[in-house]
């Protein structure tokens, strides 16, 4: 088993972008911590990893599926992933888009903040939060038993996104805004149940 996990680690850290954010989030969580500035470096470090968890919604279900036309090589990407789910080298976007999007991430946080601590405990939960969402990705397309039951439902849910509807389940490292958001039950059913109010509220 030890060796089996080491196998799926050494080719998870074999992706470029995911060595270049998890980089990204060890050095900016080294100096986070040399500038520790007690309860708004861990809220900064949270309010990162909040802004990534729905970042991560919204641009899966928009950019990916919803608009092909606002990212077309990334959504021309993803669509390869759906039509080669188990395939590597459709699992990670080419490490260039992530440089791009921390640069101009650094450059929004700076001119908001102008406090470099700040921005780095900001980007330090971002990307370490992008590495867990990343694993979570990588291990629901290998044939990895994750450990814990919130691992394994999560890696259900997203194997239902592309074996049932990929049209739902666009939370893959929580399902928090599937269920705000309704998306976390196929169309089928989601057109039945608005079926089934819109006929209650016609008869009352």
């Amino acid at each position: 088993m030890t060796d089996i996990v080491s196998r799926y680690l050494r080719e998870f850290f074999s992706s470029w972008m995911i060595r270049f954010v998890f980089a990204l989030g060890i050095v900016s969580l080294i100096y986070t911590i040399a500038h520790f500035g007690g309860a708004i470096t861990v809220l900064a470090i949270l309010g990162g990893a909040v802004f990534f968890a729905i970042a991560e919604y919204f641009s899966h279900w928009l950019v990916l599926h919803k608009f092909p036309k606002f990212m077309p090589a990334l959504h021309q990407g993803h669509a390869k992933h759906h039509e080669h789910p188990e395939e590597y080298q459709y699992l990670f976007s080419p490490v260039h888009y992530d440089v791009m999007l921390y640069a101009g991430y650094f450059l929004v946080l700076w001119a908001v903040f102008r406090d470099l601590p700040l921005v780095a405990a900001i980007i330090a939960g971002t990307s370490l939060y992008q590495v867990y969402y990343q694993w979570m990705h990588y291990a629901s397309h290998r044939p990895i038993t994750l450990k814990t039951p919130w691992g394994r439902w999560m890696k259900k849910k997203h194997l239902l996104h592309h074996y049932m509807d990929e049209h739902s389940w666009y939370g893959v490292s929580h399902p928090a805004l599937d269920y705000l958001f309704g998306t976390h039950k196929p169309r089928t059913a989601r057109a039945a149940g608005q079926k089934a109010e819109s006929s209650r509220a016609a008869q009352g």
